[in-house]
């Protein structure tokens, strides 16, 4: 049977005893109590595009087409250049936290209504983040990124560390996996320093994609074929006892425009290397962000609720006078 190495890497993972669950939540008529309904799909099995248009269907809503990779194809000289791009993050980078990481501590598994913050905006506020962000210039994309990562500088990390945030890239439509639910996913490793501004963030994600960075990484995810599946562990343990990480994952899911979905929420997967997640979608006009911390932080979910403030405060222009006068189209390009 043939092996789908980049499955692999999620079930490898999960077999090194990490929680690989992608997080959704529907505020809708079958929500109680203003919470969300909630689901947990592997990502061994999905990734965020796939498991929402499965749940929709599950509901009875058909998402349609998927979305897709505009830009541009796989080839052998786009790989071999990304890789060259790339190269930089295969060392073992040991991200600089305020307090104590531990390493060791055991995933709890707690539910997610336990473990993860979320918001959901209205259309209107949805249309002044988007507002702000082309004002910004940069990408809803970016202009998020850039405050989860002030929000969290100011929280976990240590003064004047360098971040990294892993931002996946929906790859559907250029690559050819073995099912449409498997994961289409290849990713940018963007690097910041200090209080970097939304456009400084575009500009560094722009880069990223000249370089083909999005291919070499496509290539790396491949190399459990090089490795076997025992090896694929044997690497993910011996990297953990160096204390390779990278600050966390940004994922967004973009744009949906569904007949009868409901307000949907999502939250990407996290594991040590990994330890932040956060998560934006936008379902028929309306934002939802979501974030959750890996017990390694040592933070409780009182801290994600904190931080989670932080960052969708922050998105937000207060001032009535900076909402659009009329609808502002998103430009989402980077979906998990």
């Amino acid at each position: 049977m043939t092996i789908d190495w980049v499955a692999e890497m999620f079930a490898a993972l999960r077999d090194c005893g990490e929680n690989i669950a992608i997080v959704f939540g529907e505020e809708g008529p079958r929500a109680a109590d203003g919470k969300p309904r909630w689901c947990e799909l592997p990502h061994d099995r999905y990734d965020g595009v796939s498991g929402l248009a499965q749940l929709l269907a599950d509901g009875g809503a058909q998402a349609g087409r998927l979305p897709e990779w505009r830009g541009d194809r796989f080839t052998l000289f786009t790989g071999l250049r990304g890789l060259l791009s790339v190269l930089h993050a295969l060392p073992v980078r040991r991200q600089q936290w305020k307090s104590a990481f531990h390493w060791t501590r055991a995933v709890a598994f707690l539910p997610a209504e336990q473990r993860v913050a979320w918001r959901f905006f209205t259309q209107e506020e949805t249309a002044r983040i988007v507002a702000a962000a082309k004002a910004a210039g940069a990408t809803v994309n970016s202009y998020l990124l850039c405050h989860l990562d002030r929000a969290v500088s100011a929280e976990l990390v240590a003064p004047g560390a360098p971040r990294r945030w892993m931002v996946p890239v929906n790859l559907r439509g250029a690559v050819t996996r073995p099912s449409p639910q498997a994961p289409h996913m290849s990713f940018f490793g963007v690097d910041l320093e200090g209080d970097v501004a939304p456009r400084a963030v575009q500009q560094r994600v722009d880069r990223l994609r000249r370089r083909r960075y999005h291919w070499g990484m496509w290539m790396l995810l491949h190399l459990g074929r090089l490795l076997g599946k025992e090896g694929m562990r044997n690497d993910i343990r011996k990297r953990e006892r160096q204390k390779h990480g990278v600050t966390g994952m940004f994922s967004n899911l973009g744009s949906w425009t569904v007949d009868g979905a409901g307000s949907w929420l999502f939250c990407p997967a996290i594991t040590r290397v990994y330890p932040i997640g956060a998560g934006c979608v936008t379902m028929n006009g309306r934002m939802a962000l979501a974030l959750q911390l890996h017990e390694a932080l040592g933070r409780d979910v009182h801290c994600t609720w904190s931080l989670l403030n932080a960052w969708s405060g922050a998105c937000l222009p207060h001032a009535a006078a900076d909402a659009p006068s009329g609808p502002v189209e998103a430009r989402l390009h980077l979906v998990s």
